[in-house]
């Protein structure tokens, strides 16, 4: 009986409910409000507060162009549907923003109206945040573009002046190809937030006689440089020294050791007769320079774009407030090299120079000259 009761109550609810809905529908049709559908949208009483705002889309700046982008249902009555859906929408008037390899989601999915607002707002653009950043920051995750490395473009909210907020041929909706949006800005000398003067990249790359860092040459900053903040010196996509001094350890160099493997012999071995062309006969003149408490970096004596000198030596360094100059020759199996940190001072694989310069103590022993012969033979091979 209970259970009966239950049921036959249920089918009552669900025809009353039923019957309500009938009724709502037919005193909201009797009740549809009127208008005179050909004349302007904006007047006194009808959607006054459009037109207000800074920036207008301008079929909504009078009035006249709202059935531009809405249809009337029914003429005499405020009921409206759009024309077409976006972006087909928006395609009528404007160019096809989607035209191109590479789409931002929104823009490829037709979301113009995740960024932009159709009728009015008080930000360019029409968007619906008051910043680029901020907008972007709407999908984007903000903490990802926050470092102790700052890049100028992106702690300024300047997004757009890299990537395309719509299409690109570009990977990443880059504006331009990596290089050529690199030097546009890195066409000059600059200070980082120490105040320590950053030569032009753009003169490094296209200076008479430069040679080039192969992957600077090939226009790839991104492979060693992260183009937003992060905490790594110069935001560079691994460990590297900011410091003149530094003891020496595999990780502190693991930057530079993700393309130059081959180099890591040259700072473990105080003798070696093939980890590395620095060398006065045996004596591993890299591990003497940078294998110690007080160690110099490779930014010391090589340049990381690009040099004129073989090498990538650097013509001068700097030391604190101070440029010296280094004063690098290259002969055949050797060089000289006269820094204002200590005289002239040259070196030979095959024929070892004995210089007249003190000196710490030299690891390991001497090379015989029967050794050396056939190393040198081994390298002109």
């Amino acid at each position: 009986m209970d259970n009966r009761f239950r049921t036959y109550s249920f089918l009552i609810a669900a025809a009353l409910f039923i019957s309500f809905s009938f009724i709502l529908v037919a005193f909201a049709q009797k009740k549809a409000f009127q208008t005179d559908t050909a004349a302007s949208c904006i007047t006194s009483s009808c959607h006054a507060a459009m037109g207000k705002k800074k920036h207008i889309h301008q079929p909504a700046g009078s009035g006249e162009g709202c059935a531009i982008c809405h249809e009337v249902l029914m003429k005499g009555e405020h009921g409206f549907k759009l024309q077409t859906s976006a972006p087909e929408l928006c395609y009528q008037c404007h160019e096809n923003k989607a035209d191109k390899k590479f789409k931002h989601t929104p823009v490829q999915q037709g979301m113009c109206l995740s960024c932009h607002l159709p009728h009015e707002s008080d930000n360019k653009r029409l968007l619906i945040m008051p910043a680029i950043d901020a907008q972007c920051f709407t999908c984007h995750d903000e903490n990802t573009f926050k470092g102790s490395a700052p890049h100028t473009p992106v702690s300024e909210g300047r997004c757009i002046d890299c990537h395309s907020p719509h299409s690109t041929d570009n990977p990443k909706q880059l504006v331009k190809p990596v290089l050529d949006l690199c030097l546009e800005c890195h066409n000059r000398d600059m200070k980082d937030t120490k105040g320590v003067t950053l030569p032009s990249t753009k003169n490094a790359h296209t200076g008479k006689g430069m040679i080039l860092h192969k992957p600077f040459a090939e226009g790839k900053c991104i492979d060693c440089h992260y183009p937003h903040p992060v905490k790594e010196y110069r935001r560079l996509k691994g460990s590297y020294p900011e410091e003149f001094y530094t003891s020496y350890s595999e990780g502190s160099y693991s930057f530079c050791f993700k393309c130059h493997q081959g180099i890591k012999k040259a700072f473990k071995e105080p003798r070696t007769l093939s980890g590395t062309g620095f060398r006065n006969g045996n004596l591993n003149l890299h591990y003497r320079h940078v294998t110690r408490a007080k160690g110099r970096t490779c930014k010391t004596c090589h340049e990381h774009h690009g040099s004129r000198n073989p090498g990538l030596i650097r013509d001068a360094f700097s030391f604190g407030n101070r440029t010296l100059a280094i004063k690098y020759e290259k002969t055949e199996t050797g060089g000289s090299c006269a820094p204002a940190c200590h005289t002239s001072v040259k070196y030979d694989r095959c024929s070892p120079e004995d210089n007249m310069i003190l000196t710490t103590p030299r690891e390991g022993g001497d090379a015989v000259m029967e050794e050396l012969k056939k190393s040198c033979e081994k390298e002109k091979k």
